[in-house]
């Protein structure tokens, strides 16, 4: 299946209309060195990285040496937008979450957005020019 893959200017700001590129339900992740937080929708502040992910493609961002920046990967073209060079194709994947019930961890977050201690998730694997480069989260499954 053909994907696309985008740099945007930095930052992208979360109040743009990402429900319209990304489809609902829309979840999230945040992180900075201290603490990962998930939530649904979007999230209020950009930490140091993180991602907004729906059915139909992810906005992820990092703190690089000059700033933010920021790649949009979705199913579809976006207008007004080039998309990096290659070719980009991708592949549907179901994924385990890590069960947040294990003693090994101490997470920030009592649940997945989902409302589960647990579950899968559902992504896309993006390929350019035929190598794995991107795993993207695109749903949460219960248990």
């Amino acid at each position: 299946m053909t994907a696309y893959v985008y740099a945007l200017p930095c930052p992208p700001g979360l109040s743009q209309p990402w429900e319209q590129v990304l489809g609902e339900p829309l979840c999230h992740w945040v992180a900075d060195g201290a603490c990962l937080t998930m939530g649904t929708g979007i999230p209020g502040d950009w930490k140091d990285q993180g991602a907004v992910f729906g059915p139909k493609g992810e906005l992820r961002w990092w703190q690089g040496e000059t700033g933010y920046q920021a790649l949009l990967l979705t199913d579809d073209p976006v207008a007004d937008l080039a998309a990096l060079p290659g070719e980009w194709t991708s592949e549907n994947e179901t994924l385990s979450l890590q069960n947040l019930r294990d003693r090994r961890l101490k997470p920030n977050f009592p649940a997945y957005p989902h409302g589960g201690k647990a579950g899968r998730f559902r992504a896309r694997v993006y390929y350019r020019d035929g190598i794995v480069i991107f795993v993207s989260p695109r749903e949460l499954l219960k248990e």
